[in-house]
Order: structure tokens, then C-alpha cells, then sequence
């Protein structure tokens, strides 16, 4: 049985219906698809249930525009959230393992120029709060 744990990429094995309303997608969905990918945010019960923050289509922010389809590569690129949903492990597959995205981003701080550190400390300092509150 795999384990999964906090922040661990995953992929819905099933539809799972969106109640949240915590979602910054372009077009409202009711139902995350099959094959939808996912990070888990926090463990309910472990082994068991999990809150995942559900991911959608790449989008970019435009100060004018508002926010425009993307693609992955895109200057400020990023996957708009669709919905942050329980789901149970039956429903999901793991993608990757935190511990893999934890050396991902060690290798990327050490490629950021000195000035933007406290930039990502603050980041991660805002992440840890809404995770322990």
C-alpha cells in the first residue's frame, strides 16, 4: 500500500465532486476528472484521508487582463486551483514524493540570486502558517 504524506503529488484515479470553494479557475467546474493532479496539503487521517489542493489549466496573471490561458512555460505561469478537496486513498496515485520536491527546491535556491531569498523564506513562512492554523 503507498504511503502519502504532505506535500505529495498525486493523480485522481476517479472523478471527485468540487464543494469547495476555494478555487481560482477560470471557468467553474463542478467535478475534477479523472487523471487530475493534485498536492496533498494536509493529512486528515493518515493512510486514509487527505485535503488536496487540486490543479487546473497553466494560467498567467495581467495586471489589466486579469488572469490569460497559459502555457507550463510561460513567464509567471501557474496551475490554476480547480478545488481543495478530502479525498480518500483509494481515489488517488501517487505522482511524486515530497522528498523529491524538497531537493527540487534546495537545488532551486541555490540558482536564486542572493535578493530573492528572503522573497522565498517569506513565501514558505506564509505556507507553514496556513497549514498550522
Amino acid at each position: 500500500m503507498t504511503q502519502f504524506n504532505l506535500f505529495n503529488r498525486v493523480r485522481l484515479l476517479e472523478p471527485i465532486t468540487l464543494i469547495s470553494d476555494m478555487s481560482n479557475a477560470m471557468e467553474v467546474t463542478d467535478v475534477a476528472s479523472i487523471g487530475t493532479v493534485g498536492d496533498i496539503v494536509e493529512v486528515l487521517e493518515p493512510g486514509k484521508a487527505f485535503l488536496v489542493e487540486l490543479f487546473g489549466d497553466w494560467i498567467v496573471s495581467e495586471s489589466e487582463e486579469g488572469l490569460r490561458r497559459a502555457k507550463a512555460d510561460d513567464d509567471g505561469a501557474f496551475r490554476e486551483t480547480i478545488g481543495v478537496e478530502t479525498v480518500y486513498s483509494q481515489q488517488i496515485e501517487l505522482l511524486q514524493r515530497s522528498d523529491v520536491v524538497k531537493a527540487r527546491l534546495f537545488q532551486l535556491l541555490e540558482e536564486l540570486p542572493e535578493s530573492l531569498l528572503p522573497k522565498v523564506q517569506e513565501f514558505a513562512e506564509s505556507l507553514r502558517d496556513k497549514v498550522s492554523t
